[in-house]
Protein backbone atom coordinates (compact mmCIF):
# COMPACT_ATOMS: atom_id res chain seq x y z
CA UNK A 1 0.00 0.00 0.00
CA UNK A 2 2.86 2.40 0.29
CA UNK A 3 4.37 2.03 -2.46
CA UNK A 4 1.45 2.19 -4.61
CA UNK A 5 0.85 5.33 -2.34
CA UNK A 6 4.02 6.62 -3.33
CA UNK A 7 3.84 5.78 -6.68
CA UNK A 8 0.92 7.80 -7.19
CA UNK A 9 2.04 10.76 -5.03
CA UNK A 10 4.78 10.78 -8.02
CA UNK A 11 2.70 10.90 -10.80
CA UNK A 12 0.89 13.74 -9.37
CA UNK A 13 3.82 15.66 -8.88
CA UNK A 14 5.28 14.93 -12.42
CA UNK A 15 1.09 15.93 -13.88
CA UNK A 16 1.74 19.17 -12.24
CA UNK A 17 4.98 19.93 -14.52
CA UNK A 18 5.30 21.31 -17.82
CA UNK A 19 6.59 18.06 -20.95
CA UNK A 20 10.44 17.38 -21.07
CA UNK A 21 11.56 19.68 -24.20
CA UNK A 22 13.38 17.02 -26.44
CA UNK A 23 17.18 17.59 -27.39
CA UNK A 24 16.80 17.64 -30.82
CA UNK A 25 13.44 18.27 -31.61
CA UNK A 26 11.26 16.87 -34.29
CA UNK A 27 10.63 18.90 -37.52
CA UNK A 28 6.85 19.03 -36.04
CA UNK A 29 7.70 20.54 -32.75
CA UNK A 30 10.43 22.86 -35.00
CA UNK A 31 7.63 24.05 -36.90
CA UNK A 32 5.62 24.92 -34.10
CA UNK A 33 8.43 26.92 -32.75
CA UNK A 34 8.47 28.72 -36.05
CA UNK A 35 4.73 29.48 -35.91
CA UNK A 36 5.12 30.94 -32.37
CA UNK A 37 8.27 32.82 -33.18
CA UNK A 38 6.51 34.74 -36.54
CA UNK A 39 5.02 37.88 -35.98
CA UNK A 40 2.51 38.62 -38.87
CA UNK A 41 3.66 41.02 -41.54
CA UNK A 42 0.88 43.29 -42.79
CA UNK A 43 -0.21 43.91 -46.49
CA UNK A 44 1.35 47.99 -45.92
CA UNK A 45 4.48 46.42 -44.61
CA UNK A 46 4.81 44.26 -48.04
CA UNK A 47 3.64 46.81 -50.71
CA UNK A 48 6.25 49.12 -48.51
CA UNK A 49 9.37 46.74 -49.09
CA UNK A 50 8.26 46.37 -52.79
CA UNK A 51 7.89 50.00 -53.63
CA UNK A 52 11.24 50.26 -51.76
CA UNK A 53 13.21 47.70 -54.17
CA UNK A 54 11.26 49.42 -57.16
CA UNK A 55 12.96 52.12 -56.47
CA UNK A 56 16.20 51.26 -55.86
CA UNK A 57 16.16 49.56 -59.50
CA UNK A 58 14.86 52.79 -61.11
CA UNK A 59 17.58 54.57 -59.30
CA UNK A 60 19.87 52.40 -60.99
CA UNK A 61 18.89 52.66 -64.06
CA UNK A 62 18.45 56.57 -63.73
CA UNK A 63 21.99 56.54 -62.73
CA UNK A 64 23.47 54.63 -65.37
CA UNK A 65 21.51 56.49 -68.11
CA UNK A 66 22.76 59.79 -66.77
CA UNK A 67 26.56 58.07 -66.93
CA UNK A 68 25.97 57.02 -70.88
CA UNK A 69 24.28 60.86 -71.51
CA UNK A 70 27.36 62.41 -69.84
CA UNK A 71 29.83 60.59 -71.52
CA UNK A 72 28.58 61.16 -74.79
CA UNK A 73 28.09 64.46 -74.62
CA UNK A 74 31.62 65.05 -73.40
CA UNK A 75 32.53 63.05 -76.75
CA UNK A 76 30.99 64.91 -78.67
CA UNK A 77 31.85 68.70 -77.33
CA UNK A 78 31.83 70.97 -80.36
CA UNK A 79 35.26 73.20 -81.06
CA UNK A 80 35.17 76.65 -80.79
CA UNK A 81 35.44 78.64 -84.54
CA UNK A 82 38.59 80.82 -84.35
CA UNK A 83 38.08 82.28 -88.31
CA UNK A 84 35.37 84.16 -88.43
CA UNK A 85 34.68 83.98 -92.38
CA UNK A 86 34.01 80.63 -92.65
CA UNK A 87 30.97 78.66 -91.08
CA UNK A 88 32.18 76.00 -88.28
CA UNK A 89 31.03 72.40 -88.84
CA UNK A 90 28.41 70.55 -86.93
CA UNK A 91 29.54 68.79 -83.99
CA UNK A 92 28.88 65.69 -85.72
CA UNK A 93 30.94 66.72 -88.51
CA UNK A 94 33.65 67.18 -85.99
CA UNK A 95 34.64 63.45 -84.62
CA UNK A 96 36.57 63.34 -87.87
CA UNK A 97 38.92 65.96 -87.22
CA UNK A 98 42.65 64.66 -86.69
CA UNK A 99 43.86 67.59 -85.95
CA UNK A 100 42.91 71.57 -87.04
CA UNK A 101 39.37 73.14 -87.65
CA UNK A 102 37.30 72.25 -90.52
CA UNK A 103 34.74 74.52 -92.01
CA UNK A 104 32.47 74.34 -94.57
CA UNK A 105 33.78 76.14 -98.46
CA UNK A 106 31.81 79.01 -99.11
CA UNK A 107 32.34 78.61 -103.07
CA UNK A 108 35.86 78.32 -105.08
CA UNK A 109 38.15 81.04 -104.58
CA UNK A 110 39.25 83.61 -107.54
CA UNK A 111 42.45 81.54 -109.43
CA UNK A 112 41.62 78.49 -107.40
CA UNK A 113 42.26 75.31 -109.34
CA UNK A 114 38.83 73.59 -108.85
CA UNK A 115 39.84 69.63 -108.73
CA UNK A 116 37.10 66.82 -108.93
CA UNK A 117 37.64 63.71 -107.54
CA UNK A 118 35.95 60.72 -107.45
CA UNK A 119 36.59 57.20 -105.38
CA UNK A 120 34.73 53.79 -106.72
CA UNK A 121 35.79 51.18 -103.42
CA UNK A 122 36.76 47.71 -103.97
CA UNK A 123 37.02 45.74 -100.70
CA UNK A 124 36.74 47.33 -97.36
CA UNK A 125 37.89 45.08 -94.58
CA UNK A 126 39.83 44.77 -91.00
CA UNK A 127 36.85 47.08 -89.60
CA UNK A 128 38.38 47.07 -85.96
CA UNK A 129 37.14 49.38 -83.13
CA UNK A 130 39.69 47.93 -81.11
CA UNK A 131 41.94 49.95 -82.78
CA UNK A 132 39.79 52.68 -84.51
CA UNK A 133 41.68 51.56 -87.83
CA UNK A 134 40.01 49.69 -91.17
CA UNK A 135 41.65 48.76 -94.65
CA UNK A 136 40.33 49.82 -97.81
CA UNK A 137 41.15 48.53 -101.91
CA UNK A 138 39.85 51.15 -104.17
CA UNK A 139 40.11 53.34 -106.96
CA UNK A 140 40.42 57.44 -106.80
CA UNK A 141 40.75 59.78 -110.14
CA UNK A 142 41.64 63.20 -110.32
CA UNK A 143 39.85 65.40 -113.08
CA UNK A 144 41.41 69.36 -113.49
CA UNK A 145 42.26 72.02 -115.58
CA UNK A 146 45.63 73.80 -114.92
CA UNK A 147 49.15 73.40 -114.60
CA UNK A 148 48.84 71.74 -111.02
CA UNK A 149 48.85 68.40 -110.79
CA UNK A 150 46.95 67.04 -107.53
CA UNK A 151 47.42 63.20 -108.50
CA UNK A 152 51.28 63.36 -106.65
CA UNK A 153 50.84 66.20 -104.20
CA UNK A 154 47.69 64.49 -102.03
CA UNK A 155 48.03 63.09 -99.04
CA UNK A 156 46.16 61.35 -96.81
CA UNK A 157 45.49 62.45 -93.49
CA UNK A 158 44.05 59.56 -91.61
CA UNK A 159 45.98 56.59 -93.52
CA UNK A 160 47.76 54.24 -91.56
CA UNK A 161 50.25 51.61 -91.66
CA UNK A 162 52.19 53.75 -94.38
CA UNK A 163 55.15 51.15 -93.70
CA UNK A 164 53.47 47.44 -94.55
CA UNK A 165 50.34 48.60 -96.31
CA UNK A 166 50.19 51.21 -98.42
CA UNK A 167 50.18 50.74 -102.03
CA UNK A 168 49.29 53.47 -105.18
CA UNK A 169 49.38 52.48 -108.46
CA UNK A 170 48.98 55.13 -111.24
CA UNK A 171 46.98 53.98 -114.50
CA UNK A 172 48.73 56.47 -116.88
CA UNK A 173 52.74 56.97 -116.99
CA UNK A 174 55.23 58.14 -119.94
CA UNK A 175 57.79 55.98 -121.58
CA UNK A 176 59.97 56.30 -118.59
CA UNK A 177 57.31 55.27 -116.14
CA UNK A 178 56.77 58.55 -114.43
CA UNK A 179 53.23 58.92 -113.37
CA UNK A 180 51.87 61.61 -116.08
CA UNK A 181 48.45 62.49 -116.58
CA UNK A 182 46.42 62.41 -119.85
CA UNK A 183 44.59 65.27 -121.27
CA UNK A 184 40.75 64.13 -122.33
CA UNK A 185 38.80 65.92 -125.29
CA UNK A 186 36.52 68.35 -123.09
CA UNK A 187 40.13 69.52 -122.12
CA UNK A 188 40.35 68.35 -118.46
CA UNK A 189 43.66 66.45 -117.08
CA UNK A 190 42.58 62.91 -115.99
CA UNK A 191 44.66 60.78 -113.77
CA UNK A 192 43.69 57.20 -112.13
CA UNK A 193 44.90 55.75 -109.13
CA UNK A 194 44.47 52.49 -107.36
CA UNK A 195 45.09 52.42 -103.89
CA UNK A 196 45.55 50.16 -101.05
CA UNK A 197 45.64 51.51 -97.69
CA UNK A 198 44.93 51.15 -94.23
CA UNK A 199 43.17 53.80 -92.29
CA UNK A 200 42.46 55.47 -88.97
CA UNK A 201 39.09 57.21 -87.24
CA UNK A 202 37.73 57.50 -83.90
CA UNK A 203 34.71 55.30 -83.68
CA UNK A 204 32.47 56.57 -81.15
CA UNK A 205 31.58 53.34 -79.09
CA UNK A 206 29.01 54.99 -76.73
CA UNK A 207 26.50 53.23 -78.48
CA UNK A 208 28.24 49.41 -78.88
CA UNK A 209 26.91 46.89 -79.50
CA UNK A 210 24.13 48.73 -81.68
CA UNK A 211 26.49 51.71 -82.87
CA UNK A 212 26.62 53.09 -85.63
CA UNK A 213 30.24 54.19 -87.63
CA UNK A 214 31.70 56.22 -90.17
CA UNK A 215 34.29 54.99 -92.59
CA UNK A 216 36.22 58.29 -93.58
CA UNK A 217 38.91 58.46 -96.21
CA UNK A 218 39.75 62.61 -95.37
CA UNK A 219 42.62 64.34 -98.07
CA UNK A 220 44.54 67.34 -98.65
CA UNK A 221 46.99 68.98 -100.67
CA UNK A 222 50.84 69.08 -99.11
CA UNK A 223 51.61 71.61 -101.57
CA UNK A 224 48.62 74.07 -102.80
CA UNK A 225 46.60 75.81 -100.64
CA UNK A 226 42.57 76.46 -100.50
CA UNK A 227 43.57 79.93 -102.64
CA UNK A 228 45.39 77.30 -104.76
CA UNK A 229 43.71 74.27 -105.32
CA UNK A 230 40.24 73.20 -104.13
CA UNK A 231 38.62 69.50 -104.47
CA UNK A 232 35.52 69.06 -105.21
CA UNK A 233 33.31 66.19 -105.76
CA UNK A 234 32.80 64.88 -109.00
CA UNK A 235 29.50 65.50 -110.51
CA UNK A 236 30.35 61.56 -112.83
CA UNK A 237 30.90 59.71 -109.33
CA UNK A 238 29.20 56.63 -108.65
CA UNK A 239 25.80 56.78 -106.19
CA UNK A 240 25.83 53.31 -105.48
CA UNK A 241 24.73 53.02 -101.71
CA UNK A 242 24.91 48.72 -102.11
CA UNK A 243 28.92 48.16 -101.03
CA UNK A 244 29.21 45.61 -98.99
CA UNK A 245 31.15 45.76 -95.87
CA UNK A 246 31.74 42.19 -93.95
CA UNK A 247 30.41 41.39 -90.63
CA UNK A 248 28.47 45.18 -91.26
CA UNK A 249 25.33 46.62 -92.95
CA UNK A 250 25.94 49.69 -94.89
CA UNK A 251 23.79 52.33 -94.96
CA UNK A 252 25.08 55.14 -96.87
CA UNK A 253 28.16 56.75 -98.90
CA UNK A 254 28.61 60.37 -98.78
CA UNK A 255 31.20 63.01 -100.60
CA UNK A 256 32.10 66.31 -99.03
CA UNK A 257 34.58 69.07 -99.14
CA UNK A 258 35.74 71.07 -96.45
CA UNK A 259 38.62 74.10 -95.62
CA UNK A 260 40.64 72.62 -93.26
CA UNK A 261 42.54 75.58 -90.74
CA UNK A 262 45.64 75.31 -89.15
CA UNK A 263 47.24 76.99 -86.41
CA UNK A 264 50.18 77.48 -88.16
CA UNK A 265 52.19 78.85 -91.11
CA UNK A 266 54.43 75.71 -91.72
CA UNK A 267 57.45 78.20 -91.11
CA UNK A 268 56.60 79.86 -94.73
CA UNK A 269 56.20 83.80 -93.78
CA UNK A 270 56.61 84.53 -97.63
CA UNK A 271 52.68 82.66 -97.64
CA UNK A 272 50.86 84.87 -95.83
CA UNK A 273 47.50 84.41 -94.00
CA UNK A 274 46.01 82.62 -96.32
CA UNK A 275 48.75 79.77 -96.05
CA UNK A 276 46.58 78.20 -93.15
CA UNK A 277 43.66 77.24 -94.57
CA UNK A 278 43.58 73.93 -97.06
CA UNK A 279 41.20 72.34 -99.18
CA UNK A 280 40.18 69.06 -97.61
CA UNK A 281 37.95 66.46 -99.76
CA UNK A 282 36.38 63.66 -97.61
CA UNK A 283 34.61 59.82 -98.71
CA UNK A 284 32.49 58.29 -95.60
CA UNK A 285 30.97 54.70 -95.58
CA UNK A 286 28.24 55.13 -92.98
CA UNK A 287 27.98 51.41 -91.40
CA UNK A 288 26.10 49.71 -88.72
CA UNK A 289 26.56 46.32 -86.76
CA UNK A 290 23.49 43.49 -87.70
CA UNK A 291 20.93 43.07 -85.04
CA UNK A 292 21.29 39.87 -85.14
CA UNK A 293 24.44 40.13 -83.32
CA UNK A 294 23.64 42.16 -80.50
CA UNK A 295 20.46 39.46 -80.02
CA UNK A 296 22.06 36.23 -80.91
CA UNK A 297 25.39 36.81 -79.17
CA UNK A 298 25.24 39.35 -76.18
CA UNK A 299 21.81 39.80 -75.75
CA UNK A 300 20.37 35.86 -75.49
CA UNK A 301 23.55 34.93 -73.12
CA UNK A 302 22.78 37.75 -70.80
CA UNK A 303 19.23 36.59 -70.63
CA UNK A 304 19.64 33.05 -69.84
CA UNK A 305 21.39 34.47 -66.52
CA UNK A 306 18.97 36.84 -65.47
CA UNK A 307 16.18 33.98 -65.95
CA UNK A 308 18.20 32.04 -63.75
CA UNK A 309 19.22 34.17 -60.73
CA UNK A 310 15.42 35.25 -60.87
CA UNK A 311 13.84 32.18 -60.60
CA UNK A 312 16.35 31.34 -57.31
CA UNK A 313 13.60 33.20 -55.74
CA UNK A 314 11.18 30.31 -56.57
CA UNK A 315 13.44 27.96 -54.62
CA UNK A 316 12.02 27.51 -50.94
CA UNK A 317 14.13 28.05 -48.10
CA UNK A 318 15.31 24.83 -47.10
CA UNK A 319 17.07 24.43 -50.40
CA UNK A 320 19.62 27.54 -49.02
CA UNK A 321 22.80 25.51 -50.44
CA UNK A 322 21.33 25.37 -53.72
CA UNK A 323 19.95 28.97 -53.72
CA UNK A 324 23.15 30.91 -53.04
CA UNK A 325 24.95 28.76 -55.05
CA UNK A 326 22.71 29.50 -58.02
CA UNK A 327 22.76 33.57 -57.25
CA UNK A 328 26.39 33.63 -56.73
CA UNK A 329 27.19 31.76 -60.38
CA UNK A 330 25.12 34.28 -61.62
CA UNK A 331 26.95 37.26 -60.42
CA UNK A 332 30.45 34.85 -61.80
CA UNK A 333 28.42 34.54 -64.92
CA UNK A 334 27.68 37.95 -65.61
CA UNK A 335 31.43 38.76 -64.72
CA UNK A 336 33.00 36.68 -67.25
CA UNK A 337 30.09 37.34 -69.87
CA UNK A 338 31.20 41.08 -70.16
CA UNK A 339 35.01 40.43 -70.04
CA UNK A 340 34.04 38.25 -73.18
CA UNK A 341 32.43 41.08 -75.09
CA UNK A 342 34.83 44.17 -73.75
CA UNK A 343 37.94 42.07 -75.67
CA UNK A 344 36.09 43.55 -78.65
CA UNK A 345 36.78 47.31 -77.15
CA UNK A 346 39.57 49.14 -76.67
CA UNK A 347 41.57 49.43 -73.67
CA UNK A 348 40.35 52.67 -72.78
CA UNK A 349 36.96 52.79 -73.85
CA UNK A 350 34.20 55.18 -71.60
CA UNK A 351 30.96 53.69 -70.74
CA UNK A 352 29.29 51.57 -73.55
CA UNK A 353 25.85 50.51 -74.09
CA UNK A 354 26.13 47.02 -73.30
CA UNK A 355 28.04 47.71 -69.58
CA UNK A 356 24.37 49.69 -69.24
CA UNK A 357 22.81 46.51 -69.79
CA UNK A 358 24.92 44.62 -67.47
CA UNK A 359 25.16 47.33 -64.72
CA UNK A 360 21.63 46.91 -64.35
CA UNK A 361 21.76 43.22 -64.42
CA UNK A 362 24.34 43.00 -61.72
CA UNK A 363 22.06 45.90 -59.54
CA UNK A 364 18.69 43.04 -59.75
CA UNK A 365 21.26 39.57 -59.07
CA UNK A 366 22.75 41.36 -56.70
CA UNK A 367 20.11 42.08 -54.80
CA UNK A 368 18.56 38.64 -55.75
CA UNK A 369 21.52 37.55 -53.72
CA UNK A 370 21.04 39.71 -50.56
CA UNK A 371 17.50 38.49 -50.52
CA UNK A 372 18.48 34.99 -49.96
CA UNK A 373 20.67 35.45 -47.51
CA UNK A 374 18.85 37.22 -45.38
CA UNK A 375 16.46 34.61 -45.79
CA UNK A 376 18.29 31.76 -44.94
CA UNK A 377 19.25 33.53 -41.63
CA UNK A 378 15.91 34.32 -40.84
CA UNK A 379 15.07 30.82 -41.09
CA UNK A 380 18.18 29.58 -39.68
CA UNK A 381 17.27 31.73 -36.46
CA UNK A 382 13.54 30.83 -36.57
CA UNK A 383 12.43 34.29 -37.21
CA UNK A 384 10.27 33.84 -40.20
CA UNK A 385 8.10 31.06 -41.57
CA UNK A 386 9.45 29.41 -44.93
CA UNK A 387 6.00 29.84 -46.85
CA UNK A 388 5.28 33.36 -46.10
CA UNK A 389 9.08 34.27 -47.08
CA UNK A 390 7.65 31.88 -50.39
CA UNK A 391 4.18 34.19 -50.93
CA UNK A 392 6.75 37.19 -50.69
CA UNK A 393 9.35 36.04 -52.99
CA UNK A 394 6.72 35.75 -55.40
CA UNK A 395 5.76 39.12 -55.72
CA UNK A 396 9.66 40.32 -55.50
CA UNK A 397 9.89 37.99 -58.87
CA UNK A 398 7.89 39.79 -60.51
CA UNK A 399 8.57 43.26 -59.55
CA UNK A 400 12.01 42.33 -60.67
CA UNK A 401 11.18 40.91 -63.48
CA UNK A 402 9.35 43.94 -64.56
CA UNK A 403 11.84 46.63 -63.50
CA UNK A 404 14.68 44.81 -65.36
CA UNK A 405 12.48 44.07 -68.80
CA UNK A 406 11.46 48.21 -68.39
CA UNK A 407 14.95 49.30 -67.73
CA UNK A 408 16.19 47.06 -71.26
CA UNK A 409 13.38 48.38 -73.41
CA UNK A 410 14.51 52.40 -71.60
CA UNK A 411 18.32 51.54 -72.27
CA UNK A 412 17.53 49.89 -75.81
CA UNK A 413 15.76 52.97 -77.20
Amino acid sequence: MKSVSRRNDAQAVHADLPPPTPRHGTPESAEGVHREAVRPTSRHHLALRLLILAATSLLALLATGALGILFATASNAATTSENPGLTPLPANDQNIEPRGTFYRAHGVPKGAEVVYYGIEPEQAYDVSPNTDSWSLNFYMWFRWKGPRDPSTTTAFDNATNAATHYVVKYSYTNAKGVETPIRLKDGYEYQLLYIQAGFSNNFDLSRYPLDTQDLSIQFENTTYDFDQMTYLPDPGRSFDKEFAVPDWNTKNIAYASYVKHYHTDFGDSDSGAGYTNWSLGTYSITISRPISHFVAKLLLPLLVVMIVALMTLLLKARHEISRIALSGTALLALFFLQQGYSADLPPTAPLVLMDEFYVLSYVVVTLVFIRIVWETQQVYHHRRNSDQLMRQNRYIFVTLGLAYSVGIVLLFF
